[in-house]
């Protein structure tokens, strides 16, 4: 049976008016009992015009000073600047040279929280890396010993290399493993482990991009197992003492709170740890420490967030992480030959949703044979032919 679209759209007044799909509704149900707010959240969504630009300084030029803001947030970073909607970052010279890194302002609200962590990590993994703003997020702001950047999908990895490479990242890498790879070959070996992880996406609608079946059980339940095996791995990989944070750009709760509820309490040595400057957009949903941010709030199209340490004691050392040959280093000559930026460019878009369950592919039309029929039956031979020899 061919799944619902996650956008109907209905004729009203000669235009085309988006309503909310039965999934959608559901859950906004469950999230917002007040039928006001509930509404306001659901508008939002179909709305689609939940975009809000921002850029990490890399590089302080005088030029940056003169681009247009927006009033920044009280626990926003120092060297994230609010742009206007009008402004277009990637068309100004400084993009290509990579003076800063374009990001929607969600995806700083979720890497916010690692500014909680007390003391400098010095080796990082961004385990779902692609296009690499959290990466490059995390590097700004600690200036790691080593930063891994590890995306399993080789396709994936030109954007990653080409902003790490643009932006001048020193002691990055990039790697192409599966997570499980990390958690056998290194284990407790990272301080700090970022999983952006891969989800339902469906913020993505909120901003007025597609994310086919974004609310529906089949898609959430998807994701939510795929996050479970990369969380499971993430933890062995992470150094007792380190932190990791996790993040996703969905509303459900399913992929958020129930995720960290599971990973408490298969991991009982991993606790949620508060991040005070984000304590205004606690989690209702729970009581451990996690952070939600929802279109209907004009910071974007939406984020949730969670930082947690792993507590135990160490009981093995670190392995050498020049064991494993990256795929690419900062300082290789690039694998591909570097595109321009495009003139309409944005900010970073979110990971769309992997391998979506897809409809069944509707059977071919029968079409009546043509022509004189061939001789001896529908084989196309006659059947003293068909006989062979010692049957």
């Amino acid at each position: 049976m061919m799944q619902r679209k996650t956008e109907k759209l209905k004729k009203k007044g000669g235009k085309l008016k988006k309503t909310a799909t039965p999934p959608m509704v559901k859950l906004a149900t469950m999230l917002f009992p007040d039928e006001a707010e509930r509404e306001l959240f659901i508008e939002a969504i179909l709305e689609g015009q939940s975009r809000e630009k921002a850029i990490l300084v890399i590089e302080e030029r005088p030029e940056i000073r003169t681009f247009p803001r927006v009033s920044a947030a009280p626990w926003q970073p120092e060297f994230v600047i609010r742009l206007q909607e009008t402004f277009k970052p990637a068309q100004h010279p400084l993009y290509a040279r990579g003076s800063y890194y374009s990001l929607d302002f969600s995806s700083v609200f979720a890497a916010s929280a690692m500014m909680a962590i007390p003391e400098a990590p010095k080796t990082i993994l961004d385990l779902c890396s692609s296009p690499g703003g959290k990466g490059i997020f995390a590097w700004r702001m600690f200036q790691p010993e080593a930063l891994i950047c590890n995306e399993t999908m080789r396709n994936r990895t030109e954007s990653l290399i080409n902003n790490l490479h643009r932006c001048k990242v020193e002691r990055s890498q990039v790697w192409v493993a599966d997570p499980r790879v990390y958690a056998k070959k290194f284990p407790a070996t990272f301080d700090f482990i970022i999983v952006d992880a891969p989800c339902s996406g469906q913020s993505m609608i909120a901003k007025g991009d597609k994310a086919v079946g974004a609310f529906t059980n089949s898609m959430v339940d998807m994701n939510h197992s795929r996050q479970r095996r990369i969380t499971g791995n993430a933890i062995n990989a992470l150094k007792p003492g380190g932190h990791l944070l996790y993040m996703t750009c969905t509303y459900s709760y399913k992929e958020n709170e129930k995720i960290l509820e599971w990973m408490l309490d298969e991991y009982p040595f991993m606790e949620a740890v508060p991040v005070p400057h984000l304590a205004g957009y606690q989690s209702e949903y729970t009581q451990f420490p996690c952070y939600r941010l929802f279109p209907q709030q004009g910071m974007g199209a939406g984020a949730f967030t969670c930082l947690l340490r792993r507590t135990d004691v160490a009981t093995t050392e670190p392995v050498d992480l020049s064991t494993l040959p990256p795929f690419w280093a900062y300082g290789d000559a690039l694998p591909f030959t570097p595109k321009a930026p495009a003139p309409e460019e944005e900010a970073e878009k979110e990971k769309p949703p992997k391998n979506r369950p897809n409809p069944r592919p509707a059977k071919p039309k029968f079409k009546p044979r043509t022509g004189p029929p061939k001789p001896g039956g529908r084989r196309g031979r006659s059947r003293n032919q068909s006989k062979r020899p010692g049957r």
